[in-house]
């Protein structure tokens, strides 16, 4: 009886660890999809779907006193807009996480189809590998647990790339008008995606593609402005500009370059599995990078590095705004991204020795990532696997209640029970660290009179209360810059 060769051999060991990589990934991706509901943060994030839903504005200017404080682009609220239908926030919720995970893993699939065209083994391994090394990584890991813009808007950014590359390497004539919609669609998910637009254009002058800069400036000037123009007249240009602008512009700084270091620091340190992949891979290959990959995978692969270059100068700079973290910096994505392009498109070319060397090297690598993963979920004490109903006890007390409770940190259950917009606790705390804050009269007038205040966890700030009760304080100073509001 013949052994099997060694390609058999590979391609076995291929087929089971991206079985063990999906059965890893959709267990923890269950717990997460249970704990979301139970998570605060997820509630609040998605209120502004759940209100766009019930014809609610989600963008309020300064002198109104019912502030949801959603200060990004409407993409987010649009992409969960269908969640938002629920009248249950326990389905709502775990379909927002889920939902929420398809759109991170997805690139990565895309991607790697790209890379290793015809090997779809090839691709399915690259996507649990990418998948594996951002559960790994504590920062990116908080990404399918914590529902935010972040996913969307690199989601947009990563599809701009592809359509971009397409257009200027294989002459896709639709390429660029469709990476000018997506560009638009993930500036207006989160704003620090702008940093597109010179990323995009340094890329076309440094691969020879300047021929096409001319018409790629027309087509972000024509799209861009347009679904600007549809997203002003739909939601209010004063409002977009007061919320998503201004507001932005005018937040403290949480610190110089100690902080910064910190979060380099933090960042660098969290990837460690991610720089040994790198490491691994490059050893596996002998460094010879460009002639272990296509050519047009070598393209795309510059395409992702410049964008997180120009990524990162404005991801710290937007980590240190105070209130804000690490999420920011989408650069270190677009690297392993970039990575997993690079792995796809050797992996599909190689033959042995050096096939079986980067085979080896990445399921090494793979191993240790479903390791760490399974030992997060073994420790995290605060996960469940079974669908957290907190929510749905909160939203049938204020049914019961309605017009006289006020939930500060809760904008959610009074939009489903009430269908109406109260002020959000920490949308008032930007507004006063902005010095922008309302009047405390238009506060008072957004909440019933004499209504029961009610914070659902000690650790919830209590910002929402110095507005409120015979005790409560005097309209506060503006905030100066850098100043965090004292806690009473």
């Amino acid at each position: 009886m013949e052994s099997p060769s060694p390609s058999q051999s590979s391609r076995r060991g291929e087929t089971l660890l991206t079985a063990v990589m999906a059965v890893t990934v959709l267990g923890l991706t269950w717990s997460m999809i249970c704990t979301a509901p139970g998570i605060p943060w997820n509630g609040f994030r998605l209120a502004p779907s759940f209100a766009l839903a019930r014809g609610l504005p989600i963008y309020a200017l300064r002198d109104s006193g019912a502030h949801l404080g959603w200060v990004y682009g409407p993409v987010f609220p649009l992409w969960y807009l269908p969640m938002g239908l629920m009248d249950n926030p326990t389905i709502g919720l775990m379909l927002a996480a889920l939902w929420n995970a398809v759109t991170i893993v997805l690139p990565l699939y895309l991607v790697a189809r790209i890379a290793a065209p015809g090997g779809t083994g090839i691709a399915r391994f690259v996507t649990g590998l990418g998948a594996v090394l951002l559960l790994s990584n504590p920062i990116t890991r908080s990404g399918f647990l914590f529902i935010h813009v972040d996913a969307v808007s690199m989601g947009w950014a990563v599809m701009a790339c592809v359509a971009l590359h397409a257009a200027a390497v294989r002459d896709w004539r639709p390429g660029l008008p469709v990476a000018a919609l997506a560009v638009a669609l993930s500036v207006a998910a989160k704003q620090v995606s702008v940093v597109l637009v010179p990323a995009t254009l340094a890329w076309l002058w440094w691969e020879g593609h300047s021929r096409l800069t001319g018409r790629w400036i027309f087509w972000l000037a024509v799209v861009c402005g347009g679904l600007a123009t549809v997203f002003f007249l739909a939601f209010g240009a004063e409002g977009m500009l007061f919320n998503a602008w201004l507001l932005f512009t005018r937040m403290p700084w949480q610190g110089g370059w100690e902080v910064l270091w910190r979060n380099v620091g933090e960042t660098v340190g969290s990837g460690w599995l991610w720089w040994l992949a790198a490491l691994l891979a490059s050893l596996a290959v002998r460094f010879r990078w460009q002639e272990a990959i296509s050519q047009e995978a070598g393209s795309l692969v510059r395409l992702l590095v410049c964008l997180a270059l120009w990524q990162l100068p404005l991801g710290l700079m937007a980590a240190m705004v105070v209130d804000a973290a690490l999420n920011s910096i989408h650069a270190t994505n677009y690297l392993l991204i970039a990575g997993l392009v690079a792995a796809a498109s050797a992996l599909a070319r190689s033959s042995p020795p050096k096939g079986s060397r980067l085979w080896a090297a990445l399921a090494g690598v793979a191993t240790v990532g479903v390791v760490v993963v399974v030992i997060f979920a073994a420790r995290d004490t605060g996960k469940v696997w079974t669908p957290y109903r907190g929510q749905e006890e909160l939203v049938a007390l204020a049914r019961r209640h309605q017009g006289k409770i006020y939930l500060p940190w809760n904008p959610l259950t009074t939009i489903i029970t009430e269908r109406k917009i109260y002020p959000f606790d920490e949308a008032l705390h930007y507004l006063w660290l902005a010095r922008l804050e309302p009047a405390r009269e238009a506060i008072l007038a957004a909440v019933p009179a004499g209504a029961l205040i009610i914070y659902q966890e000690p650790s919830q700030s209590h910002f929402a209360l110095r507005y409120f009760g015979t005790q409560a304080n005097p309209p506060a100073q503006p905030a100066p810059a850098g100043a965090l509001p004292r806690k009473e």
